[in-house]
């Protein structure tokens, strides 16, 4: 094991704050953390120990202009060795390493190139000893801009000069009360892909026993307005998403009973329903049954041969949440145990294709997520190489409160490691600018069959993160989605799920 020596100074020199020093860790070039073993030195530098090279370096960093974010620094795309990594003008150089890349062959909006030339400037003041610090901060901030206004522009052309995808887009259908209410209405506009709640607290709240009266009424609706439905999800191992009948039983009996609801489920809806999340963060994230790596991966076997044998010709999706498993370079988890090397959801997946276990997609989930687009848009080629299609099954980003609406959202540790704020801090604008770029990326990436977004109407799970208030009045992003759809999509498509 090697310590490598990393320096993160702000403004006069200065080390930046405890807490981004602390946020250090190393991955490999595919994204893998390794754990958090770091040291805090006295004249500020981190001190951290590698496991393996080649490595990126993340530190969760607040740039000026630009908000609180993750950033990377990675060698130029060869990864360091050892030694020392001063981080911030590392980053720089990795982003407008990145942006030059993007823009080649194209003609830059001023956007972009303004922040090009805004991240060299302030490199070479740096360089040159003027407020080397403050102008490094500076140079990364405009650097990150550029590389994500490049990308976007690079997805855009590609979307305007080849024919268009059959992407869904949709968001969860969970508080459906009357089709003449506009939460109905505004969905309807919108949507062609709608999740339904089949979470077994409220689907099997008892042995045996079967409840799916809202299934039934909103799947009714659904289905008369030509929107494709989807059941999340099959096993959930979150102790509050499962009845009091369920918890406290041994592995055997919860894959009997898994097998059983995965299969009453999707007999019962056969024809109906048939794209399902058929496992759903089975990755050490929610495992409330305390289950180990051989367990984890059998269960979701079970469920999805369940799947697979009451309906042949379903799709089964394994949703992931933490996609870049900050988690794990951390150690902890939502329930269960620590077991001593926790499963990042890259390597769950891996696992899943060693054993052979039957699935049709790779579902993701994107909360805030604290990412720039440009480190998004590269993990998602990395989740590409399990060669399966992509569903972005649950996102959502902050979008400010106006008055009469209340303060909704979440404490949970899934979002608190993955908050971070974006061009200037949420609000409606950026929310819908946010997706607006997000939803452009996405569609311009072949192996993205769909995007969901997480609620519809507040209160939200990632905090005012919905297209609608509490009072079914609309955010700005709801009209942003409307007039993007058709730049992003084949208008009127009526698409397979994979």
């Amino acid at each position: 094991m090697n310590w490598i020596r990393i320096r993160l100074d702000g403004p006069g020199g200065v080390s930046l704050q405890k807490q981004t020093l602390e946020s250090v860790y190393l991955s490999s070039m595919d994204f893998e953390p390794q754990e958090r073993r770091l040291r805090l030195m006295p004249d500020g530098v981190v001190e951290i120990a590698s496991e393996g090279v080649p490595f990126m370096v993340h530190a969760k960093i607040m740039l000026p202009a630009y908000g609180t974010i993750w950033v990377v620094a990675d060698n130029l795309g060869e990864g360091y060795t050892g030694g020392f990594v001063d981080f911030v003008s590392e980053a720089a150089r990795s982003y407008i390493r990145m942006a030059e890349g993007y823009a080649q062959g194209l003609a830059l909006p001023p956007e972009a190139q303004g922040h090009l030339l805004a991240a060299k400037e302030f490199e070479h003041l740096a360089n040159r000893g003027q407020s080397t610090g403050e102008n490094r901060l500076f140079s990364l901030s405009h650097a990150v801009y550029a590389a994500e206004a490049a990308l976007l522009e690079k997805s855009r052309q590609k979307l305007s000069l080849s024919a268009k995808g059959d992407i869904k887009l949709g968001c969860n259908f969970f508080r459906f009360n009357s089709p003449n209410a506009r939460y109905a209405k505004f969905f309807t506009g919108l949507f062609d892909f709608a999740t339904l709640p089949f979470y077994p607290n409220r689907t099997v709240p008892e042995e045996g026993r079967y409840e799916y009266a809202y299934i039934d009424r909103a799947l009714d609706y659904l289905e008369s307005k030509n929107i494709t439905p989807k059941g999340h999800p099959l096993w959930f191992g979150h102790k509050e998403v499962n009845p009091p009948w369920l918890l406290g039983q041994d592995y055997p009996a919860l894959r009997r009973n898994a097998q059983a609801i995965a299969a009453h489920h999707a007999r019962r809806y056969k024809g109906r329903i048939d794209i399902w999340d058929a496992m759903n963060e089975a990755h050490d994230w929610a495992n409330c049954f305390e289950l180990n790596h051989e367990q984890l991966i059998g269960l979701t076997q079970a469920c999805c041969d369940s799947l697979k044998e009451a309906n042949p010709d379903s799709t089964a999706i394994v949703n992931v949440c933490l996609p870049f498993a900050e988690n794990v370079a951390g150690r902890y988890t939502c329930y269960g145990s620590l077991p001593e090397k926790l499963l990042s959801p890259m390597a769950y997946f891996r696992r899943l294709m060693d054993a052979n276990v039957t699935f049709d997609a790779v579902g993701i989930q994107l909360y805030f997520p604290a990412r720039d687009m440009v480190t998004v848009d590269r993990l998602l080629t990395i989740y590409e190489g399990f060669g399966k299609p992509i569903h972005i099954t649950e996102m959502g980003v902050p979008g400010g409160s106006r008055g009469g609406a209340s303060s909704s959202g979440s404490d949970w540790a899934q979002l608190s490691m993955s908050e971070g704020s974006w061009h200037g801090g949420w609000n409606e604008k950026t929310q819908a600018d946010w997706m607006e770029w997000f939803y452009t990326i996405a569609a311009a990436k072949e192996s993205i069959k769909a995007l969901t977004w997480w609620d519809f109407i507040e209160p939200s799970f990632s905090g005012n993160g919905a297209f609608l208030y509490e009072d079914e009045n609309p955010r700005e992003i709801l009209f942003r989605l409307i007039a993007l759809k058709d730049k992003i999509r084949r208008p009127g498509s009526s698409c397979e799920a994979t």
